[in-house]
């Protein structure tokens, strides 16, 4: 490994020569072949880990109620939620992991191998991201692609029945083709595939990354050849624009054209615009150590050293064509700060191959002797955690309270009479099973009642979506908000682990509710 301040500044040629699909070099050959050893070993690593434990995370048991929702109403082209049709997410994981299983695998694998092919995929995409930012040194694409595998969430996503590695793998491959795009225009079309894949995976999000960095890109013109000018006149540019959005607007004109309007107001309205829309209470927005703690979470030493080499990046390597990347970094903690509904620290991860390449970016051009520079990155990278994890790191194995659950659920699902109500008490985050669980092994394949707060019972039974008879669990400390509105209440069962508690019950009718 060398570092470019051993070298002399790379001339136009040089930089032709070392940019990617050139390998006539002999020397980059050796960082290429080191790229693929360390991506095949971690890959092979941790995928040998999906067929290990069962589904555990909250949000897996979203991806088993909606992937195998396929299969259980008989209909691909509808996304199912607490068995009713769902417009909160788009199809394609889901497809992904739904095929997988019609071919015979276990739901573990099934639907945990989708997010693991992402996470290859991601890989991959980094280096090339890599290999544009800091064209004249090779060693930048295996270091890049090791700081991104020594990020635990990097790994917890691909090892879990998730969808964040597939929006990462597709932010990735957008960036790398715009930034392509920029000198060749043929590069837009692929630059479109990726955006409009990208919405079908979870959300526009590489839209909205594409989006940022041209912005930038145009406003940052002074100090760089690419103004507006160089793409918005573009013929290229202006097809992949239209391809972009049609790839990326299908699946909603589909459903529209199915159920109306009403999936605009869901998938876009509530999944997006109120999740990131500014509050207008100042109450409520996040102060500064709650966006640092939000972007850091538990990777402190990774995403400060991402932090400071991103900041760096452009002037290091007097790359001003690369300001936007920190520019988006902004925006988005902005955006964060003043957000009005819960932002989850996950969507930083869509960033993690941005890391991972200005961190290696910044280190290779230090002026240091190469064998400095190469203990220097082992130490980095070995501090930071090492580029595989533990079952045990990455909660691959389900607590013994999920699995309790899951067999009260089956339980009740078997013994319900198709003339019951199902009920669950489910609005305490502290004692909340899985909705998607709840969907699959206890609801018997039928939309059930999910009473919200401690007033959602009555007012369920006030407006006669409740009437009886009714089986239902609920937390024990919530059966005081249950039993005086119903009559012929008993309790079937309960289960207890540790501080929670849960009371099976079933009842004969509603009681009229006394004004």
């Amino acid at each position: 490994m060398s570092s470019t301040g051993d070298q002399p500044p790379a001339s136009p040629a040089t930089e032709r020569v070392y940019s990617i699909g050139f390998f006539e070099i002999p020397s980059r050959h050796l960082p290429i072949l080191v790229t693929i050893i360390l991506i095949l070993w971690v890959v092979s690593f941790q995928g040998r880990m999906l067929h290990l434990g069962e589904l555990d995370l909250y949000d897996e048991f979203y991806t088993l109620d909606r992937t195998t929702g396929f299969a259980r109403h008989d209909d691909w082209l509808n996304v199912y939620r607490n068995n009713e049709i769902s417009f909160r997410k788009p199809p394609l994981q889901y497809w992904f992991g739904a095929l997988l299983l019609e071919q015979g695998y276990d739901w573990t694998f099934g639907l945990r191998a989708p997010s693991m092919a992402f996470a290859l995929g991601s890989l991959i995409a980094t280096g090339f991201l890599a290999a544009l930012v800091l064209p004249g040194n090779p060693w930048v694409i295996p270091v890049a692609v090791l700081f991104l595998t020594v990020s635990r969430r990097f790994w917890i996503s691909a090892s879990q029945a998730l969808l964040d590695t597939g929006v990462l793998f597709f932010v990735t491959v957008s960036l790398v083709a715009a930034m392509l795009a920029l000198r060749r225009p043929v590069w837009w079309y692929l630059m479109a595939l990726a955006v409009g894949l990208g919405a079908l995976q979870k959300a526009p999000v590489a839209l909205i990354f594409v989006t940022l960095f041209l912005l930038f890109t145009g406003l940052t013109a002074r100090w760089h050849p690419y103004n507006f000018r160089r793409f918005l006149t573009n013929r290229h540019f202006l097809i992949s624009v239209a391809l972009a959005l049609a790839i990326s607007a299908s699946w909603y004109v589909f459903q529209i054209a199915q159920h109306g309007l009403v999936v605009l107001k869901i998938g876009f309205g509530e999944q997006m615009f109120d999740r990131f829309a500014p509050t207008s209470d100042v109450q409520r927005t996040r102060n500064l150590a709650q966006v640092v703690d939000h972007l850091i979470g538990g990777e402190e030493m990774l995403r400060w050293c991402a932090v400071v080499a991103l900041a760096l990046l452009p002037w290091r390597l007097k790359r001003y064509d690369l300001l936007p990347l920190p520019m988006m970094l902004v925006a988005y903690l902005l955006a964060v700060g003043f957000a009005d509904g819960g932002v989850s620290p996950r969507y930083t991860l869509y960033f993690a191959s941005i890391f991972a390449v200005s961190i290696a970016a910044v280190l290779l051009t230090l002026l240091i002797k190469p064998r400095t520079l190469s203990a220097l990155v082992v130490v980095l990278a070995l501090a930071m955690g090492g580029p595989v994890r533990s079952p045990m790191d990455l909660r691959l194995l389900p607590r013994d309270l999920r699995m309790r659950q899951i067999e009260m659920l089956a339980r009740i699902s078997a013994e319900q009479v198709p003339s019951e109500q199902l009920v669950y008490c489910n609005w305490d985050p502290a004692t909340r099973i899985p909705p998607g669980a709840v969907s699959v092994y206890g609801s018997a394949n039928r939309p059930y009642l999910q009473p919200e707060g401690h007033e959602g019972f009555r007012e369920m039974v006030e407006n006669g979506e409740i009437t009886g008879p009714m089986r239902g669990l609920c937390p024990t400390d919530q059966v005081q908000d249950v039993e005086p509105y119903v009559n012929g209440f008993q309790v079937v069962d309960t289960l207890s682990h540790g501080s929670r508690h849960y009371t099976y019950w079933t009842a004969d009718s509603a009681r009229a509710v006394e004004e």
